[in-house]
């Protein structure tokens, strides 16, 4: 049995997600229990400094290295005061820069600092590895989806960006598929509101087809896997896209992003005859979204 608490900072600047866990093996399967979980919502500094960060010197990087590693130690130390005491803390960090095609990833949240406050071990720098190894260093977690969600033929993860793993020919494969929350929530917060909840806002707009015709035409959809994105597609990419309709309805632009995700998600799903996905993120919990997928495949989509 292993008990581990597990970090990490999303694409979406949520907060940061806690998991205390249990592993063990049986029935030659490995196996998990969640003991306690929580997000600690991200203040308006935070989310100010993370999302500005890739825009800033060395000096602003390094400081804000040490200090989200400082703010992610007291958050767990005050974690494990009010559950358990792991045998070791599994840190991702929050990404600054993700570039795999020029050889580099970046995760902040000094992992040294995070060991000092809590006196405990630290796993960090979890992408580091395989981008050297010229992998991509994304999605992170196939081999977890292999091992702890077997039952299933894919599992497909919405977050700020969505991505998929299955099993190909004996192999576990893994990419990014489309950027997902990153734009509801930009869109959302357009709106005064932190987050598009339950799809609501994207579902009250109109689909402007020549906008989803040049989405579904972007060039990173003719690549093959693997593959992955970064903040830097949203913010090369897809907003001087996004500019183009301005003079249209916001949420007609939101309401055709969504039907692009759906579609984008259910031709890989239909591609590749995945009869049964396990969906987790954020957009697990928004209906409007699950409605676009499942209206693109005639597969099952699992929502736990």
């Amino acid at each position: 049995m292993r008990k581990v608490l597990g970090t990490m900072s999303g694409t979406s600047l949520d907060g940061v997600d806690l998991a205390l866990c249990n592993f063990y093996e049986r029935d030659g399967h490995w196996h998990f229990e969640t003991e306690a979980y929580e997000t600690i919502a991200y203040g308006p500094e935070w989310k100010k400094k993370l999302s500005q960060l890739y825009r800033g010197t060395a000096l602003d990087l390094c400081k804000a290295d040490h200090e989200l590693g400082q703010y992610m130690g007291q958050i767990c130390k005050d974690f494990i005061a009010r559950t358990e005491v792991p045998e070791l803390i599994a840190s991702h960090g929050h990404t600054i820069f993700h570039d795999p095609q020029n050889n580099y990833t970046l995760q902040i949240g000094h992992g040294a600092q995070i060991a000092a406050k809590t006196g405990l071990p630290v796993v960090c720098d979890f992408r580091s590895g395989d981008v050297a190894l010229g992998g991509q260093g994304a999605p992170l977690v196939p081999i977890g989806d292999e091992h702890l969600f077997y039952m299933y033929d894919a599992c497909l993860n919405i977050g700020g960006i969505s991505n998929i793993s299955f099993k190909r020919n004996n192999k576990r494969i893994a990419f990014d598929i489309c950027v997902a929350n990153i734009v509801f929530n930009a869109f959302a917060q357009m709106g005064h509101k932190e987050f598009d909840e339950n799809g609501d806002l994207g579902r009250s707009g109109q689909v402007i087809d020549t906008l989803l015709v040049e989405l579904n035409q972007l060039d990173y959809y003719n690549h093959a896997y693997p593959k992955s994105l970064g903040f830097e597609y949203y913010d090369q990419i897809l907003i001087p896209l996004f500019k183009k309709y301005y003079e249209k309805s916001s949420m007609d632009i939101l309401s055709t992003y969504y039907e692009h995700v759906g579609y984008q998600i259910g031709k890989i799903i239909n591609t590749y005859e995945l009869h049964t996905t396990l969906i987790t993120g954020g957009g697990a919990y928004n209906s409007h979204l699950i409605n676009c997928i499942n209206k693109h495949t005639v597969h099952k989509i699992h929502v736990p």
